[in-house]
């Protein structure tokens, strides 16, 4: 899929979105050439993350599109990541306990070890929903800054959002009042027009038997 030439993405964006904002990233260090692509407007965000299996091998990508409205906070943050800490040293021991016996596959072992030292430390990018569910983004630690760029705008828009959905709330609040105000001057007035209607009448009945 082509690069949307606005935020260097594979994004596409409806007629009527504004504020588009986004960049790429590497997942971890070692895999560099795989690409999480990370885009917002002013009304949804959307993101593309490739899954690696430890931490090296692609295994396609998961990709997701979140309302604006659904989101409460952004927040970005340095993870320690001790599961790949743990697969690194295993396929560590393993690759140098198979150096004697199979130096090919005691490479192999050995560059996943690197590739999950090199996922220790990761940058995560972190959308919070109302409810208190979250969707979390993990790049390479040497992108944090760029991640954490991106994530103020973000929230920018994020922010930018909810006060115009206060607004809209606002304002439909005060259409229903001046709506209620309205049928209640309305029912009051056809009330009092019942009240003028019915008073002749009333008097011509009670003149005959004066």
């Amino acid at each position: 899929m082509a690069e949307n030439a606005q935020t260097m993405t594979e994004f596409t964006y409806a007629p009527g979105e504004k504020n588009i904002v986004g960049d790429r990233f590497s997942p971890s260090v070692i895999i560099f050439w795989l690409k999480t692509s990370i885009a917002a407007s002013s009304t949804r965000v959307q993101y593309k993350a490739p899954n690696t299996l430890f931490g090296l091998i692609p295994l396609g990508a998961s990709t997701k599109t979140i309302p604006l409205r659904n989101i409460a906070s952004v927040d970005t943050n340095t993870k320690f990541n001790l599961g790949s800490l743990v697969w690194g040293l295993l396929f560590l021991f393993v690759g140098f306990g198979m150096f004697n016996s199979n130096a090919l596959a005691a490479i192999v072992f050995l560059i996943i070890a690197a590739a999950n030292f090199a996922n220790v430390m990761s940058a995560t990018l972190t959308f919070h929903d109302p409810s208190g569910g979250a969707n979390a983004i993990t790049v390479s630690i040497l992108e944090k800054d760029r991640l954490m760029g991106l994530a103020q705008e973000i929230q920018t828009r994020v922010f930018a959002d909810a006060d115009q959905l206060r607004h809209e709330e606002s304002m439909h609040m005060a259409e229903k009042q001046y709506t209620a105000q309205t049928n209640s001057v309305l029912i009051q007035q056809q009330m009092l027009a019942n009240q003028q209607t019915q008073t002749p009448a009333q008097a011509e009945q009670t003149q005959p038997g004066e």
